[in-house]
């Protein structure tokens, strides 16, 4: 997958303009990466005959983002259901992008222990953090764009916490508690299922502030605003590109899963592709089971 994961590296650096604007920004997260994710990506630079700068920027996309306050391209509708399988996560993960370079190189990456499926990540050769993952009999979680008033910090990149918590966590309860409690470099909304009905929630975060909503009497929907901060008298500041679109599929998402609550993968798949939730920039749509350490993943 080298020459796939070279020209994804590619796209990602000239997305963001280019390693000159970002020197502060990777030397402020490289103290954050643990050991283990630094010899990964000392890796994948080896193997693909890169700048390690070039690997790592390309790995702290979403931090990019938040640098340079780009425009929409991450954006993604998900929700959550309890269904005869246990709780289901289903999420549209919407990037821009060209050709569509994301979905056709869309890779389910299964991360073992011994003979054992640890856990698994939807993602793309040459990126070793996680959008969108799922540990079986633990948890499942994605990650949400948001962007708040505050700074970024020097802390972890939200994509390879999200990858320590699937590598050390090993309950729903205590992956949420890792990702309330610890620092983050960016704003984000994180959806998380488990394996048991009624464990469900959205965990908001901004580099200083978090908060939670429970899967409760409505769907649990998380679109790219906040809605847990906001009640408890957070101001986001002024409004962003990113969320210009977000209450329109928030709302059309809990409508259809209010109306008809979906059981299987396929009928949470037929909401995402609904004409008012999907995006001209959606590049993939899956279904986690956190039961079954299962994956439905239809790249677009």
């Amino acid at each position: 997958m080298a020459d796939r994961a070279r020209e994804l590296i590619a796209f990602y650096v000239r997305d963001l303009g280019g390693l000159g604007l970002f020197s502060p920004l990777l030397d402020s997260l490289r103290p954050f990466i643990d050991a283990e994710q630094t010899v990964e990506l000392k890796g994948v630079a080896r193997v693909l005959e890169l700048p390690l700068d070039e690997v790592l920027l390309a790995n702290v996309y979403y931090e990019g983002i938040k640098h340079v306050l780009a425009g929409p391209s991450i954006g993604c509708t998900a929700f959550a259901i309890d269904s005869p399988r246990g709780p289901l996560l289903a999420r549209n993960l919407d990037w821009t992008t060209a050709n569509g370079l994301l979905a056709s190189q869309t890779i389910v990456a299964n991360f073992r222990r011994g003979s054992d499926i640890a856990y698994r990540t939807v993602t793309w050769p040459g990126f070793i953090g996680c959008l969108s993952g799922v540990a079986r009999g633990r948890f499942a979680v994605t990650l949400n764009a948001v962007v708040s008033a505050e700074p970024a910090r020097a802390a972890a990149p939200v994509t390879f916490t999200l990858r320590r918590a699937l590598e050390e966590a090993t309950t729903f309860e205590s992956a949420t508690q890792l990702l309330s409690d610890s620092p983050l470099a960016a704003d984000c909304l994180l959806l998380v299922t488990g394996p048991e009905d009624g464990q469900g929630i959205v965990i908001e975060r901004t580099p200083g502030r978090s908060a939670r909503r429970p899967l409760g009497a409505l769907p649990l929907v998380v679109t790219n605003d906040f809605r847990a901060l906001r009640e408890t008298g957070y101001t986001a500041g002024a409004e962003h590109s990113l969320t210009a679109s977000s209450c329109g599929r928030f709302d059309r998402a809990v409508e259809l899963v209010a109306t008809s609550p979906p059981r299987e993968a396929d009928a949470c798949l037929h909401i995402l592709r609904d004409p008012r939730i999907q995006m001209g920039i959606t590049v993939q749509q899956m279904v986690l089971s956190a039961r079954a350490g299962e994956v439905w993943v239809d790249p677009r």
